[in-house]
């Protein structure tokens, strides 16, 4: 809402738009856009103050069942309950029409801190100021978002299709919550851009200049959650903590010719660790506040309370430099020949990168054990080149009730590619409701024992406070805290902005979860992938729209051991709004889809193939049978499968984080119904009851040949048997509401 008088608001938009009217009809095509754009900017950069913002809040309870655990093995809380209200209020201030202060104050309670005042989140996520000098300057300073293209500036994100709204709206909810938009990345820095009409045949130039911070040097605490993606782990990129500020440095130029029917764009950006802001930090020796310091014939110099120096980040010792080139260009050519109709657009990006590559050094203790792995720089791979390329294309026509349109994608990208400001994904899978059952597994992600790809994808908790594994108070107590997190609250998201390390990455990507980040788990900008991926979708009056995919990759180079790895995706599904094809007014939407992915990794030595095999079923209905009121309900089913060889390198590639038991045969099934009020499509209020049923088999002959006690086994496990069927529901009652403004 404007604060400024409403009277002079609607004058001086009644101005612009007599304005407007008397431009466009003496403008040309293109000048008539340039005009619109700059009054519009006009009308809208009067001095005042502007408040938007949105509303968040979920009551829900969680509640684990299992008939595997007679004797009351399992001994964390069964049931979660999560009640918070977020409220986002957007403040732009404009003291003068070319200059203004955007500030986001966000307020907070939950359940979990209703009676400490002191406990509630008053913060500022976001802070910025922006302005325009002339009609062709802008700039930011502060918080910003931008994305360039997949392999240069990018967030990628997990693809659901046809996602039931019920299941959409959380995720929706989730990523708000994060501040995410889109496939734009949060970044903190300042921004100078140039954009300028010129004319028909050159259209328009828009040049970029940015210049951010992606990380900084600071201490953080190994065994908490925040900040950590594997706390108290002591392997490369188990924490989030960086020695050094890291820095990227960008500029963008692309040129829009031929009545903006034509691109050429190209792109330079330096990523770097600042070696002057490099930290060092004082700890106890492997965090044992009783070590004591000995010199070199073992007398005691400190008896206890002995701290050393030590890097903030004693297990990645690496430092970054990466330059990204990257050129793209392409053409609408249904555009040029001035056919509404006809649907036919190409672009291409080559992108090259040199980076200084790094290795993982394990560290050996005394008696000959490996302590931690630590990640350093490799001295005889600094500045190694990779590449990456994609093109795509747009074929297609659009009659007077309906559109067909195929688009497809060519990918290679080599192994030495390597862009984490591309590459970083805005989904890393977590556990989210009952995390406190899995008590110290809950870190392990996807092997942990109650994972679910549904939890991962759609619930979230700003602050959640877990429990303690022992209940007394005192010291000695209080040592017996949970190796999956601190007693610190914490926030339970997949989804975020991060920009993720070389170690890191590698991390991930033994943490991906495969029913949805199999392919391509860092988008486009995926390393040693090449392929091709095909898309058609046909859209009848806005009442039917049917939808088909296929793609097929290989890894450039395969992974060592390896002489082939091979990728699969193919599926369809469609959405109908029968209402409105009946013509009605309101929606009944139904909509389905199934999804089929598989991996094939032949072996050098020709002893096998390893195969991993998964399915996503999504059913959707969307009813209004009331001005407002609605009834939402969804049906997700995730199958996975993996061959014996498979299973040995599932256990293989997880061990030197822990033991695990390989899944033979996975099945998670969700539904969910509910009630909900909706005022627009980001406006509602929502009841909510579902269920999530999971049985997952087990190979338990290969966790207890790596030493047993595998993480992702509930502790009710017998694994005496060669296979064990992990069963267990959850049962979500919720309510919600979302209110954008």
């Amino acid at each position: 809402m404007k604060m400024n008088k409403s009277a002079s608001k609607m004058i001086t938009r009644t101005l612009g738009a007599i304005a407007l009217t008397s431009g466009v009809a003496a403008a040309s095509v293109a000048s008539n856009q340039q005009l619109l754009e700059s009054k519009v900017d006009s009308a809208n950069a009067h001095r005042g103050l502007e408040v938007t913002g949105a509303i968040r809040g979920i009551a829900q309870a969680s509640y684990v069942n299992t008939d595997q655990d007679p004797y009351g093995k399992a001994t964390m809380p069964d049931v979660e309950r999560n009640e918070f209200v977020n409220a986002d209020f957007n403040f732009g201030f404009r003291p003068w029409e070319s200059v203004r202060a955007n500030a986001m104050l966000r307020l907070y309670a939950g359940m979990q801190d209703y009676f400490a005042a002191a406990a509630k989140i008053i913060e500022v996520p976001w802070l910025n100021v922006e302005g325009q000098i002339g009609n062709s300057f802008y700039w930011t300073v502060g918080d910003f978002r931008q994305q360039y293209s997949p392999l240069t500036l990018f967030n990628p994100d997990v693809d659901v299709l046809y996602e039931p709204t019920i299941f959409a709206r959380q995720r929706h909810m989730a990523e708000k919550q994060q501040l995410l938009e889109g496939n734009q990345r949060n970044l903190q820095g300042a921004n100078l851009q140039f954009r300028h009409g010129l004319n028909d045949v050159l259209g328009e130039i828009r040049v970029e200049g940015m210049f951010a911070r992606v990380n900084r040097a600071q201490p953080l605490d190994f065994s908490g959650a925040e900040g950590n993606i594997l706390p108290n782990e002591t392997i490369a990129g188990a924490t989030q903590a960086s020695n050094t500020d890291k820095f990227v440095l960008a500029g963008n130029l692309e040129l829009f010719p031929l009545k903006r029917n034509a691109y050429v764009a190209a792109t330079a950006m330096y990523i770097f660790d600042n070696e002057d802001s490099k930290t060092v930090t004082y700890r106890h020796p492997d965090n044992d506040p009783n070590a004591s310091l000995e010199d070199e014939e073992g007398n005691v110099i400190v008896e206890t309370g002995y701290y050393r120096q030590e890097a903030i980040n004693p297990f990645d010792l690496s430092t970054q430099k990466t330059l990204i080139l990257g050129g793209r260009f392409g053409g609408d050519v249904a555009g040029m020949m001035g056919n509404s109709k006809l649907i036919l657009d190409a672009t291409a990006e080559l992108a090259l990168s040199s980076n200084d590559a790094y290795v993982i050094v394990p560290m050996v203790n005394e008696d000959g054990d490996i302590d931690s792995y630590v990640a350093i720089n490799d001295p005889e791979n600094e500045g190694v080149s990779g590449v990456g390329f994609n093109a795509n294309l747009n074929v297609g026509y659009t009659g007077d009730s309906w559109k067909l349109k195929v688009s497809a994608d060519l990918v290679f990208n080599d192994s030495a590619w390597f862009n984490n400001l591309a590459q970083s994904p805005k989904f890393f899978a977590q556990r989210v409701l009952n995390s406190d059952y899995d008590g110290n597994t809950v870190k392990f992600g996807i092997n942990s024992p109650l994972y679910t790809t549904f939890d991962a994808l759609y619930n979230f908790a700003p602050k959640f406070s877990p429990v303690t594994a022992s209940m007394k108070t005192d010291d000695n107590g209080f040592k017996k805290h949970l190796d999956s997190y601190d007693f610190a609250p914490y926030s339970k998201n997949s989804y975020s902005s991060t920009v993720y390390s070389q170690a890191q990455l590698e991390l991930l990507a033994a943490m991906a979860d495969p029913a949805i980040q199999m392919v391509l788990p860092n988008g486009l900008a995926t390393a040693n992938r090449q392929g091709l991926r095909a898309n058609v979708t046909f859209d009848l009056s806005d009442w039917l729209e049917v939808q088909g995919l296929f793609g097929m990759f290989s890894q450039t180079s395969p992974l060592a051991g390896l002489s082939a790895v091979d990728y699969t995706d193919f599926g369809g599904g469609l959405k109908v709004d029968v209402f409105k094809a009946l013509g009605f007014s309101k929606p009944l939407e139904i909509s389905g889809s199934y999804r089929h992915t598989e991996r094939s990794m032949d072996a050098s030595d020709g002893s096998g193939t390893a195969e991993m095999k998964t399915d996503f079923i999504n059913a959707g209905l969307y009813v209004q049978y009331l001005p407002r009121l609605g009834f939402t309900a969804g049906f997700q089913m995730v199958n996975m499968e993996m061959n014996d060889m498979q299973q040995l390198y599932s256990a293989a590639q997880f061990a030197n984080i822990a033991t695990t038991a390989p899944m033979v045969t996975g099945k998670q099934m969700q539904w969910m119904v509910g009630l909900d009020y909706s005022l627009d499509k980001n406006v509602w209020l929502s009841l909510n009851f579902g269920m999530v049923s999971v049985e997952n088999t087990y190979n338990t002959t290969i966790s207890s040949m790596l030493g047993g006690n595998a993480v992702n086994l509930p502790v009710y496990a017998d694994a005496s048997l060669a296979e064990f069927t992990s069963e267990f529901t959850q049962t979500v009652v919720e309510a919600s509401i979302n209110v954008e403004f």
